[in-house]
């Protein structure tokens, strides 16, 4: 009896160990931030800021393997001085946890930015810690 019991104690602690494991594969790609999106308002000390009509027809990605980039819709009503049609920022991102995210730009030291994001229905908020700064996009 004694030894069915330690074959069955060996038996339930491998099967917990191999049903816990960290996929950071699976988080990422759950991720809010995880995505395109338009910004539509963006606030200073909480009062609303004018969006230019370069920044409103731009478009940002956040992608799963934790890079930035963004493209443009060209309507015909696009102004000429913001002719750009995709550009990759050179800029990572990491989940901090917390609702917390870290922006590096690619090979510039202590260029480093924290920002609060988080979900509003279905746009999403991005906001500086000191809470001075505000953007909010929706998916696009």
């Amino acid at each position: 009896m004694k030894k069915n019991w330690t074959y069955y104690t060996i038996l339930i602690g491998l099967m917990i160990f191999s049903s816990c494991s960290n996929n950071d594969d699976s988080n990422r790609n759950n991720d809010i931030i995880i995505g395109k999106w338009r910004t539509i308002e963006i606030y200073e000390s909480n009062v609303a800021v004018e969006i230019l009509a370069c920044t409103s027809e731009f478009y940002t990605e956040f992608k799963s393997n934790n890079t930035v980039s963004g493209f443009r819709v060209t309507p015909n009503t696009f102004p000429d001085p913001c002719n750009q049609e995709f550009f990759n920022t050179g800029v990572t991102w990491e989940n901090l946890g917390n609702s917390i995210y870290k922006f590096d730009v690619i090979n510039v030291e202590g260029d480093e930015n924290i920002k609060k994001i988080y979900k509003d229905g279905e746009n999403l908020v991005e906001e500086s810690l000191d809470g001075v700064y505000k953007k909010v996009y929706e998916p696009y």
